[in-house]
């Protein structure tokens, strides 16, 4: 079983460059948790042709697994923003193009129609707000400033209104779109429904934004039709760790809304049952949300801070794929599958959130981060 790794470069636009086989070393992070944004690292040999390295240049992953046609490793597309040249070798860093979220705010003014938004879906939500401000929707007589090269539907499609994730309210007003984006994700799985989203390449030339539910990959878990148990035991993983980490547990969380004062909109939101499993369980913590002046809206806030100040139970281990499991043919980004703690045995129903592949000195290794589903959604 072999994997071979090669790099597609493209220009802002999408139109192809060139493919790169010829490198030092890489190394590149995808990551499908809400809000994460992965990382591309290339070293090229001071030979390449440089002047095809441009500001928000695309670069894709493209494996190869045993000689099978090559695929673009979970449509993942990286834009550069950073190069570094020496005598002997050209660094570049990229970001995946769903950093381009973070790229924009949500630019009207508190109380709009654009800026505050009545409970419906989340993962519509999530598209609304990425069209009225990046998108054909925007509505420039309504917003802060000018809108020169606002509205990037050319490059940047939105996929259809699927109207899966969890009903939430939402008022954003002049705040970062990918922390907004973020929180309704959140809001989503505190609920009940398990939403993601990423910007991907759904062909070599396209970008789209999309909304996952419920999982962004496939059900592989031991009680599924065509389970994926991952354990040290099997061979497939080295270096097997579990961690769980209280370090930034929240279990009771205010959100502050619009206002002063005792007239100060207030919404909390508290887990008893975290909370009393020590006598020092209540871990407090304040959400600023001053543009906020919907209850609703704020009481959404305060439960997203909740949930994401659960206890994080996390397994990372270096992959060993073999041809009766490969990442890419047997499991992927995203799938829900069993881990086994490398010491008690016990089995964890998990979400495999991260994947870190690398190649130097010609050695190519994996590493791969997975949480556990009852402790993160």
């Amino acid at each position: 079983m072999s994997v071979f790794t090669t790099f597609r470069l493209a220009d802002a636009s999408g139109n192809h460059l060139i493919e790169i086989a010829n490198y030092a070393s890489y190394n590149y992070v995808l990551n499908c948790s809400p809000g994460q944004v992965g990382v591309l690292e290339l070293e090229l040999p001071r030979s390449f042709d440089t002047s095809l390295l441009l500001r928000d240049g695309r670069i894709g992953p493209w494996r190869s697994i045993s000689n099978r046609p090559p695929y673009n490793d979970n449509n993942a597309q990286f834009t550069i923003e950073t190069l570094r040249y020496t005598a002997t070798r050209t660094f570049v860093r990229a970001y995946h193009a769903t950093g381009l979220m973070d790229r924009r705010i949500i630019a009207y003014a508190a109380g709009s129609t654009y800026a505050k938004k009545a409970a419906a879906a989340a993962d519509d939500q999530i598209k609304t707000f990425w069209k009225e401000n990046a998108g054909a929707s925007i509505v420039g007589a309504d917003r802060d400033g000018v809108e020169t090269q606002a509205d990037i539907s050319a490059y940047v499609t939105t996929q259809a209104n699927l109207s899966t994730g969890a009903s939430v309210a939402k008022a954003a007003a002049r705040r970062k779109l990918l922390a907004v984006a973020t929180e309704l994700a959140e809001a989503s799985a505190m609920v009940g429904t398990y939403l993601t989203f990423e910007i991907i390449a759904p062909t070599e030339t396209t970008l789209e934004l999309r909304t996952y539910t419920g999982q962004r990959g496939v059900d592989r878990r031991a009680s599924s039709g065509a389970p994926v148990i991952l354990r040290e035991q099997a061979g497939v993983l080295e270096n097997a760790t579990l961690e769980i980490d209280y370090h930034n547990e929240k279990t009771f969380v205010i959100a502050g809304g619009q206002g002063e004062g005792t007239a100060r909109l207030i919404a909390t939101a508290l887990d008893t049952a975290r909370m009393g499993v020590s006598p020092f369980g209540r871990v407090e913590d304040f959400v600023e949300m001053s543009n906020v002046n919907d209850a609703t809206s704020l009481q959404d806030d305060a439960d997203s801070g909740l949930y994401n100040g659960r206890p994080l139970i996390t397994f990372t281990g270096d992959l060993i794929e073999t041809p009766a499991l490969t990442r890419g043919i047997q499991f992927d980004l995203g799938d829900l599958l069993t881990a086994e703690d490398p010491q008690t045995h016990q089995q964890y129903d998990v979400r495999l959130d991260r994947i870190t592949e690398s190649m130097s000195s010609g050695q190519r290794s994996t590493q791969i981060a997975l949480r556990n589903i009852l402790a993160v959604g």
